[in-house]
């Protein structure tokens, strides 16, 4: 048990390069779940003083508007996510498991002893937040694009996902996008969705499959 959640901390992107002996000394101050889909992991409306790490699954995060869901982050493996300013506090969104999951759970108290003791982690740690912060900045700009440009992007930042997620590639396991996805992701009816997918497979720019879902071409 103990080999296993040193194999999948050292997957995540904000570990990697970690030595070993931090590594272990992470294990011990983490709790284990298996979440099931449609579980809610938290919500606005209550305190959250928790830091999560996506072994493996899915995990959105996302807002509510007049009972829409808007579409912040679709996590893969490897994810870090939750109360990422590190003190008590309501968090600003849900976060659903949408696929079966595995996280790796921190208080906040155990997650800011880590990050006082390694300097080394405290510097990857800015660098995803601030990744993150890019992403986000990048998503509310697409909010200009006409509809089809923002079904095009959205695809395509969800094929890069899938694609360099060690983790899934090493499960196989591979979760499709839908008109259904790409509406909440986009904040698009579903049927202006279907209408754009369907010109930009014209155009040859997408795949829509039974199987795989909506790709890149």
């Amino acid at each position: 048990m103990m080999q296993n959640k040193i194999w999948y901390l050292k997957q995540v992107d904000l570990f990697k390069g970690i030595p070993e002996q931090e590594i272990m000394r992470l294990t011990s101050s983490v709790t284990e779940k298996e979440c099931q889909k449609k579980e809610v992991l938290y919500t606005p409306l209550e305190i959250n003083n928790k830091v999560y790490v996506l072994k493996k699954g899915e995990v959105t995060l996302y807002h509510l508007h007049k009972g829409k869901k808007l579409i912040i982050d679709v996590l893969k493996a490897g994810s870090i996510f939750g109360n990422l300013n590190l003190k008590e506090s309501k968090s600003s969104h849900f976060a659903e498991v949408t696929e079966s999951a595995y996280v790796c759970i921190f208080s906040i108290k155990d997650f800011l002893m880590i990050l006082q003791s390694s300097p080394e982690l405290m510097m990857k740690l800015l660098s995803e937040l601030s990744g993150k912060m890019q992403g986000y900045e990048d998503k509310l700009k697409i909010n200009i694009y006409d509809a089809k440009e923002k079904v095009l992007s959205e695809t395509k930042n969800y094929d890069s996902k899938r694609k360099f997620n060690i983790i899934d590639r090493f499960s196989g396991k591979k979760k499709k996008l839908t008109h259904e996805k790409l509406s909440q992701l986009t904040g698009l009816t579903r049927e202006t969705v279907s209408r754009a997918i369907t010109e930009l497979r014209k155009e040859g720019l997408v795949k829509d499959d039974m199987e795989k879902g909506i790709t890149i071409n």
